[in-house]
């Protein structure tokens, strides 16, 4: 005969789930919204094949502008290739856009 024990299913759970800390939301720049040559404050994408700027988005006028009073990362997805990746606040800098036309020309020539 066999034991019925009660399953496990019905408790709480053994373990909390992890609260992260708070993301930052930034408006960031459409690539046709920035001048090839100029600066713009913000970051390099991290995927390799793009590496072009992140630009925050100019704050309308009577909207709330971002603070340095904390470092908290932000989820930034980029304009040029997708990819969304995790950017420190404190890691902004004035970055000079290149389009991808001017970017390196030649990411399709066969090698050799």
């Amino acid at each position: 005969m066999a034991i019925k024990r009660p399953t496990k299913t019905r408790g709480t759970p053994s373990h909390k789930p992890v609260a992260s800390a708070p993301l930052r939301h930034v408006d960031v720049r459409a690539p046709q919204q920035m001048v090839p040559g100029e600066l713009y404050v913000g970051w390099l994408c991290k995927n390799r094949s793009c590496g072009r700027v992140i630009a925050i988005a100019a704050t309308p006028p009577g909207g709330k502008a971002v603070t340095d009073f904390d470092d908290q990362l932000t989820a930034i997805k980029c304009r040029h290739c997708g990819d969304e990746n995790l950017y420190r606040w404190s890691a902004r800098s004035e970055q000079k856009y290149t389009p991808i036309s001017m970017a390196g020309g030649n990411e399709h020539a066969p090698n050799g």
